[in-house]
């Protein structure tokens, strides 16, 4: 596993973490035995960084139990949506309680809910030393100009947005401008857009990607995780799985050389 700094909060991070939709949201003692297994085997490759959220069904209290007696170096990032200052303050403390933590490393706006009015409930928990760094997410491309607007306060240390092969709008301006600014960013969906897993695998399972086995890739999944991080900008990525075998493949993409521009390139026609 390689690591890369978040931004300005100094974080280490796994350059492949761990999202937690959907393959969390589980219920009943095999399904938690389950995740309790996925999440040894992504600790034993190195992941440190777990990204979670309320809007995630059962997700942060499975987390918050799978990772009981094992939180020693793991960041923990989960998110809050609210429509104003008097359900933030009830969702945070929800989330101290299924997370069973009385600091929480990251705190995200989730989708930008509403930022402008729960941003200083969030400054007061991180006064206090409750939260630790602030964030924004948003799946919609479209929100960008409203991030950008966001991350130009000062006020938040990371980004979590979209970036994928076939979606390159971050690369655009959104990103360069979090390098300006020393945010830390977070990838979301960088195997496939949110609502269709097949739409970048299908195409890739039928080409031959030997030329990238130089680069330690043997898998469609693999080759484009590899191709978002070779961003250097970027410093994790998110991908969220139910299968044990798929946590140990996602991790030894962040192992081996970097993608060059030719294999980034001949990726990218792969498409059209």
């Amino acid at each position: 596993m390689q690591y890369r700094i978040l931004g300005r909060t100094g974080l280490k991070v796994s350059t492949v973490s761990m999202g937690t939709w959907k393959s969390f949201d589980v219920r009943g003692p095999k399904e938690v035995e389950r995740v309790y297994a996925l999440v040894t085997e992504a600790l034993r490759c190195g992941v440190n960084l777990f990204d979670t959220a309320p809007m995630y069904g059962a997700a942060e209290n499975v987390l918050g139990e799978v990772l009981k007696g094992r939180r020693k170096g793991v960041i923990v990032a989960t998110k809050v949506l609210a429509y104003d200052q008097r359900s933030a303050r009830t969702l945070i403390e929800d989330s101290f309680r299924k997370l069973q933590v009385d600091v929480i490393d990251l705190m995200q706006i989730h989708n930008m809910s509403a930022w402008q009015e729960v941003t200083p409930i969030l400054a007061e928990y991180q006064a206090k030393g409750r939260i630790r760094f602030l964030g924004i997410t948003d799946y919609r491309t479209s929100m960008f100009p409203e991030m950008m607007k966001a991350m130009q306060t000062g006020k938040f240390d990371t980004i979590q947005v979209p970036y994928n092969l076939g979606d390159r709008e971050a690369e655009r301006a959104i990103i360069p401008l979090a390098k300006q600014l020393n945010i830390g960013v977070l990838v979301m969906t960088p195997i496939a857009p949110i609502f269709d897993r097949n739409k970048l695998l299908q195409p890739l399972q039928r080409q031959d990607l030997t030329f990238l086995s130089q680069y330690g890739v043997s898998t469609p999944g693999q080759a484009l995780l590899k191709y978002v991080l070779a961003n250097p900008d970027v410093a994790t990525l998110l991908p969220a799985t139910s299968r044990l075998e798929r946590v140990t493949e996602n991790a030894q993409s962040a192992d081996g050389l970097v993608m060059p521009r030719d294999a980034l390139r001949r990726l990218e026609g792969m498409l059209s």
